[in-house]
């Protein structure tokens, strides 16, 4: 598939100039529907204005966006990847006002469609042709927003190591999470954090997994925040303590499926809050997964942003 590019713009819905640019990581999931997308791309837009742009490296998405985006052409970059290319995009695209970023997924996880209903729509170029902008919450770190889940301890641990199970073949990202799970049970569970919530609550404990969310679902389907929604204006925290081994695997998957908040076996070791300010310390640097990626810190202070993504929405679906 040969890169694209029309200088053209479209029409949005009030009548000005719009731009719509697929930007496409080679690599996400395996490589596997690239190639199809870029065809539906080709075809549907065969007489529109569009541009591909594939991905060379990480960082590059970045560069891509904050460079285009200084004519200041109503735009939407639609990540065509998995979250680690949604949290890429989303980083890049959310200072422009006059940017909305969409998604098309063909990651390994896929996370952050299952926050929407009719998620089927994403993949299908005319319903996001058809779209429309939203406002969506993001979690920020410092100077970093998380779409979706910010999490420590054993799942961080495991999204850490996901990345040296990809060669392995038949695996999905679901598959692959559960393998680095397995790997990281061997090792030494529970980390001692004091976390803060709004200022006022304190949590001192170990934790197993600490889990700070904006939408409900990670790790390529584990919904460890059931109650979470993207445009409450609301973190959802959920915090497990440490449990034995034998346990961590006989309520695995009752976590996968997000009935860890009513199960007696389970809901005794969870703390879960709605909050919109939290501090973490711990007496190590802390490893804090953001949509899939690793970032250390040694302290970590996250807040919510509301409504701070202009979130271009497929036709025919909605938020759950």
């Amino acid at each position: 598939m040969q890169e694209t590019d029309y200088s053209a713009q479209s029409k949005d819905s009030r009548g000005g100039a719009m731009r719509y640019i697929f930007i496409i990581n080679p690599i996400a999931g395996n490589g596997t529907y690239q190639q199809e997308i870029a065809e539906n791309i080709d075809s549907f837009f065969k007489d529109k204005p569009y541009e591909i742009y594939f991905t060379k490296s990480k960082g590059d998405a970045a560069l891509f966006i904050k460079n285009k985006s200084t004519d200041l052409i109503p735009t939407v970059y639609y990540a065509c990847g998995g979250d680690g290319t949604l949290h890429e995009v989303v980083n890049a695209a959310c200072s422009f006002p006059h940017v909305s970023v969409g998604v098309i997924p063909c990651g390994s996880g896929n996370d952050f469609v299952k926050n929407f209903h009719n998620e089927e729509h994403f993949t299908n170029i005319e319903s996001q042709f058809n779209g429309q902008t939203i406002k969506l919450d993001l979690i920020k770190v410092y100077d970093e927003y998380a779409v979706s889940v910010c999490n420590i301890g054993l799942d961080a641990d495991a999204a850490f190591n996901m990345h040296k199970f990809k060669k392995i073949p038949f695996l999905n990202g679901t598959s692959r999470y559960l393998l680095s799970v397995l790997v990281c049970l061997f090792k030494k569970l529970g980390k001692e954090l004091k976390v803060t919530v709004d200022d006022n609550e304190v949590l001192n404990n170990s934790y197993l997994i600490g889990v700070i969310a904006n939408g409900h679902s990670y790790g390529g389907g584990y919904k460890c925040a059931p109650l979470a929604k993207i445009n409450d204006g609301i973190l959802d925290l959920c915090f497990v303590t440490k449990i034995s081994r034998l346990k961590i695997l006989s309520l695995l998957n009752v976590y996968k499926v997000g009935k860890h908040l009513s199960n007696d076996k389970i809901k005794n070791y969870i703390t879960y809050k709605k909050c919109k300010k939290i501090n973490i310390k711990g007496i190590r640097p802390i490893n804090l997964c953001m949509d899939g990626d690793s970032f250390l810190f040694d302290e970590v202070n996250i807040t919510i942003a509301p409504k701070a993504l202009n979130f271009w929405l497929p036709k025919g679906v909605e938020v759950q």
